[in-house]
């Protein structure tokens, strides 16, 4: 399918190009052509002045404007004949064309019998143009042959100028295709990896769901309480089911672009303080130093329900991988942003897996990730929670220093 999209984009942008060049280049060649035909146009109009002049050297001045006229034509042949009421020839003036008396009878006569004051000859390859007066009429003969010359090289110029930018807006054109349906191509490539991942997550817990319903049909006979351990199994296998689907809907909501920006206020130092007591328990479990070093008063726009879930997966997070006896530190600052830090000691994060920690389902180490409980999700949450409060998250982990998530998010603008 995508290929197909790139194949109908290149071909609609070439066509598009493709035909605004070809706009331009039928309006330069009737431009040119016109060109053409007022150069014919002026030779036959001075071969007429000429032979005027030679009929009538007093009543039309002879200069030498007359021959600079047919010397800016010397490429185009053209003679004149000067004919009575009867169709007579009485004159005949040749410039720059050698003809026959018999070619230019032939041309009086298909001029006289074309009846028209200027036209074309295709059977003879002329041009010409009459000017008649009481006694005698003069008709002037331009060759056609430079015109039709320069009609060729026009079209074939423009043929050419056309095949090859053609080829060019092609080429162009698959380029462009390439960077324009490369992000949605590795969006759909996500989509994808997204909808697998999700399909294997939500498989265990349907498993077990299934194998403990086997379990508790084989037992019929039994009472609930007989059988509490798979009924148990079964409910810690739904909630997971069900925390899993909550994270899918809200991070789907925030591609539908469903989601409203935060409104009101929020007390991150308060919503700090309170999620760093709760974790007290977890680190205490786990043998992990907490401590914390929030700043009062801290406050910014969003939701705070929305927050401390952020600042909770910070921790979580921050627990699972700070290694025994191991130390976790919370800290808040607020200069022109507010600046949450939230630091563990432990193995650093390989470099090549640090720019894909925010994506879905995705683990640095999926084996360990699994045997802790999580999806793969939690940074992933943690990074649209950030987004859609306009901040900007962070990860920096190094070999001796640890691991730290920091995000930056605007201050509440107070009246």
């Amino acid at each position: 399918m995508l290929k197909r999209l790139r194949w109908k984009f290149t071909l609609l942008l070439t066509l598009l190009l493709s035909g605004v060049l070809a706009a331009v280049l039928v309006v330069q060649t009737g431009s040119n052509l016109q060109q053409y035909r007022a150069g014919t146009d002026a030779v036959l109009a001075a071969a007429l002045r000429r032979s005027q002049a030679a009929l009538d050297p007093f009543s039309a001045p002879w200069s030498g404007d007359l021959d600079q006229d047919l010397e800016l034509y010397t490429a185009i042949p053209a003679f004149c004949a000067v004919v009575d009421g009867e169709g007579q020839i009485l004159l005949a003036l040749s410039y720059n064309a050698a003809v026959e008396r018999a070619d230019v009878a032939r041309a009086v006569v298909a001029a006289l019998t074309d009846g028209q004051t200027a036209g074309r000859l295709p059977a003879l390859g002329l041009r010409y143009q009459v000017q008649a007066s009481r006694s005698y009429a003069s008709i002037a003969f331009a060759d056609l042959a430079w015109e039709r010359a320069g009609v060729r090289r026009q079209v074939l110029s423009a043929a050419l100028l056309f095949a090859a930018a053609s080829a060019g807006f092609f080429g162009v054109s698959w380029l462009l295709s390439r960077r324009l349906v490369g992000p949605v191509e590795q969006a759909w490539r996500r989509q994808q990896q997204f909808v697998a991942d999700a399909s294997h997550e939500l498989k265990t817990p349907l498993t077990v769901l299934l194998a403990d319903a086997d379990i508790l049909l084989a037992h019929g006979g039994d009472t609930v309480d007989q059988q509490r351990k798979w009924v148990e199994h079964i409910r810690q296998e739904g909630l997971r089911m069900k925390g899993l689907v909550q994270d899918l809907l809200f991070l789907a909501r925030g591609d539908a672009g469903g989601r409203e920006p935060p409104q009101g206020g929020a007390p991150l130092s308060d919503l700090c303080e309170s999620c760093l007591l709760s974790f007290e328990p977890v680190a205490f479990e786990r043998g992990v130093a907490l401590e914390g070093s929030i700043a009062p008063g801290v406050s910014v726009p969003g939701d705070g329900e929305e927050l401390r879930r952020l600042c909770a997966i910070l921790l979580d997070n921050a627990c699972k991988y700070c290694g025994p006896q191991g130390a976790v530190t919370l800290s808040l600052t607020a200069g022109d942003r507010a600046v949450l830090t939230v630091h563990n000691t432990g193995e650093p994060i390989p470099a090549e897996a640090q720019p894909h920690l925010f994506e879905r389902f995705y683990r640095a180490d999926a084996a360990r990730s699994r045997g802790a409980g999580g999806y793969g999700l939690g940074l992933a949450i943690a990074a649209a929670i950030v987004e859609r409060h306009l901040g900007k998250i962070t990860v920096r982990s190094a070999e001796g220093e640890g691991t730290a998530f920091t995000v930056t998010l605007p201050l509440e603008k107070r009246g």
